[in-house]
């Protein structure tokens, strides 16, 4: 959309049409001055002049109107085009595919029709319309409009595992240099975090304690198991774990405070990760966890986080921290770069089996039996051994899983597969011995690489109706927000107060040359919005 500018003469008598302004460009140049930066600076940038942006602020009302409208045609007619279960299930069907590529499964065009043919089967007999009767077939034809859609053409759909796009990830990492590189981003201020499931009580396949464990009564405990959301920056930290387990009050916590415990513990039914519930870590784990390290290791605040498409990360989770950006990774190369998934998962839960046997060992050589150490076993005894297990996993293997991702950092001497072998090989085997358990590397690996089971139909139906919810309630509190604007009153009462607390911290340190070197820090930073006040008392 663009505006056409009246015509202006020139000194010479010579008529020249202004620039013709795209809608978009005139909303970041409104953002651009919201966030104080100076009209000077945007006019050069854009190669305008100033007082054209001075005049687009000032209609900044009438543009945002002029957008909402146009984003609400738009979706006017994206609805009309695929409403009903048709609609619900190629949203439930990208779901499913975006989780398939992700765990680097393999997806052919005769698996794909199936599914959506299921969703479609589900949604029409949930449907609140008897009358309903249009027939679905997934033809080849509507799958290859699907794609197209949904921007799925880089998939390799075949009867192999779907590869992950090598271009893609070469793409990708440079963009992702670019962003680091123009915004000046350090080791320490690049995050990256993923979800795995962990079978926390699940021993390898092979053993009598396993085979045990299918006929106990009532809740198979081999089956029993956490979400952990493990992840850390490029130079080595490592965020205190989130677990997710399926009971808010288990036995083995009643008498502990969750808020003692050294996990970030909540709960659902599904034991999963939900929009909510990473909404809820985003804001009130990871923020502050990541300011504080930024304080003490004398490093602005400012974050950059590297995250997945997975179902349960909103889309949104980049607008609500002013210091934190959200690069996603693409669906189709996410197994390929993810830092997480090139080691650091796989190392935490060899580290973990490896306690577990460690601690199966002390129990029997202190005459308790191998049956009795296993069903003592509890989720507050798993919670121990997760923080052990993540302890384990050193800062050489938090740094060198980014080399696939980045350019200029990663450790090239560590090896996923070594370093996870030498684990297995030299540490549970030995203690699986130890317990005279019949097992073999191949047991240990199968055990470590377990994955959760797939989402069900009706799982999938729930999460994406939490998708849908989420997004109309962002959407409305959008709408009802006010926007903000700056008045001289506020911004002089912000002014004092930030001065005030700077005299107080003069008053109390000692070190003269750190104060004046933090004060000259704030003013600085402050330069922006003195900027602001100066030019709203000018007018």
């Amino acid at each position: 959309m663009f505006t056409n500018c009246p015509s202006v003469s020139s000194a010479s008598g010579v008529k020249k049409k202004r620039t013709r302004i795209p809608l978009k460009m005139k909303l970041k140049i409104i953002a651009q001055r919201e966030r104080g930066k100076p009209v000077t600076a945007i006019a050069r940038e854009l190669g305008l002049h100033p007082s054209t942006i001075s005049s687009i602020f000032k209609d900044k009302k009438r543009i945002r109107d002029a957008a909402k409208s146009l984003a609400s045609v738009k979706s006017t007619v994206i609805r009309k085009k695929r409403a009903g279960p048709i609609g619900d299930m190629e949203r439930l069907l990208v779901t499913w595919m975006n989780d398939q590529i992700q765990k680097h499964k393999p997806l052919s065009l005769s698996t794909i029709q199936a599914m959506a043919r299921s969703f479609f089967n589900t949604l029409k007999e949930n449907s609140d319309d008897p009358t309903y009767t249009q027939v679905f077939t997934a033809s080849p034809g509507w799958f290859q409009r699907f794609k197209r859609r949904n921007n799925f053409n880089n998939v390799k759909i075949s009867g192999e595992a779907a590869s992950a796009n090598t271009e893609g990830a070469a793409a990708f990492k440079e963009e992702l240099n670019r962003i680091i590189v123009d915004e000046k981003y350090l080791p320490e201020q690049i995050f990256n975090v993923d979800e795995t499931c962990l079978f926390w009580k699940r021993m390898p396949e092979h053993t009598y304690i396993h085979q045990e464990s299918k006929t106990m009564p009532g809740f198979k405990t081999y089956k029993d198991r956490v979400t952990l959301l493990l992840g850390g920056n490029v130079a080595g930290f490592k965020l205190k774990p989130l677990l997710i387990y399926h009971s808010e009050n288990p036995r083995a916590l009643k008498n502990v405070s969750k808020q003692t415990l050294p996990v970030h513990y909540r709960h659902n039914r599904k034991a999963w990760m939900t929009l909510a519930l990473f909404a809820d870590w985003y804001l009130n784990c990871f923020i502050p966890e990541a300011r504080e390290y930024c304080w003490e290791n004398n490093i602005p605040f400012r974050i950059l986080l590297i995250l997945d498409n997975a179902p349960g990360h909103p889309r949104h989770i980049g607008n609500m921290h002013p210091y934190v950006k959200v690069v996603y990774l693409p669906p189709s190369i996410t197994a390929l770069i993810q830092p997480m998934d090139q080691g650091v998962i796989s190392t935490f839960k060899a580290y973990y089996l490896r306690q577990m046997f460690a601690q199966a060992v002390g129990a029997t050589e202190s005459g308790r039996t191998l049956r009795d150490f296993w069903n003592g076993f509890n989720i507050l005894d798993a919670i121990r051994n997760i923080v052990a297990a993540w302890k384990g996993v050193t800062q050489k293997c938090m740094n060198g899983v980014w080399k696939k991702v980045m350019k200029a950092y990663g450790n090239k001497g560590f090896n996923k597969n070594s370093t996870v072998d030498n684990i297995v090989r030299n540490k549970i085997l030995v203690l699986g011995n130890q317990l005279e358990l019949d097992i073999d590397e191949e047991d240990i690996h199968e055990l470590v690489d377990i994955e959760a089971e797939e989402l069900s139909n009706e799982d999938l139906i729930e999460l994406e109706e939490e998708r849908r919810k989420e997004a109309v309630a962002v959407k409305e509190e959008v709408i009802a927000e006010p926007p903000k604007t700056f008045t001289t009153k506020t911004l002089a009462e912000a002014l004092a107060a930030i001065s005030s607390g700077v005299r107080m911290l003069e008053e109390m340190d000692v070190n003269y040359e750190r104060f004046t070197k933090t004060d000259r820090q704030l003013q600085d930073a402050l330069a922006c919005y003195r900027e602001i006040y100066n030019n709203m008392n000018k007018e």
